[in-house]
């Protein structure tokens, strides 16, 4: 006989659904803001490599490569050395995979893996947005990502972004 009390497979499923509830309001709520900020400024910060790591927090908040101490270096190492690469060759497909592998290499040598930084970082090499163009649009958007991650991890009670740095 079947029975009619919520056990521990019951449980599960209802955490599961409210996890992913929260994991979609956590990534509507970044991309929403991405999306407010491109329309009001014009900086592409609505962007394949921003709107994943905003999917990567959400989804998996507590996995090393969404914490804050792999997203902010990582962006940072591999936004750098896209824009040097950049300077140097020019903007091409070779030049966007030098400055992806370059910013991989960065990347695990600092300890702060982030995979769409790496993305990032191929934009750059590819287009050549300029020299700026980590102030203006790379920092704005990852602070987007982020402050919308730990502000989630404050009021939403079933996802869990730990605010410490590590």
């Amino acid at each position: 006989m079947a029975s009619t009390t919520l056990g521990p497979p019951a449980l599960d499923r209802r955490a599961a659904r409210a996890g992913a509830l929260a994991a979609g309001t956590v990534l509507l709520g970044a991309m929403s803001l991405l999306a407010a900020i491109e329309a009001l400024t014009g900086r592409d910060v609505f962007a394949l490599p921003f709107v994943a790591s905003a999917a990567v927090v959400a989804m998996a908040p507590r996995a090393p490569l969404a914490r804050p101490a792999a997203v902010l270096p990582g962006y940072a190492a591999s936004t750098l050395v896209a824009v040097a690469v950049t300077a140097v060759a020019g903007p091409s497909v070779w030049t966007a995979t030098a400055a992806a592998v370059g910013s991989l290499v960065t990347m695990l040598l600092l300890a702060a893996p982030h995979a769409p930084a790496v993305v990032c970082a191929a934009f750059v090499g590819l287009t050549g947005p300029g020299l700026l163009h980590p102030l203006h649009t790379v920092v704005p958007a990852v602070l987007v990502v982020l402050g919308t991650a730990l502000l989630a991890g404050r009021l939403l009670p079933h996802y869990g972004y730990p605010p410490s740095w590590r």
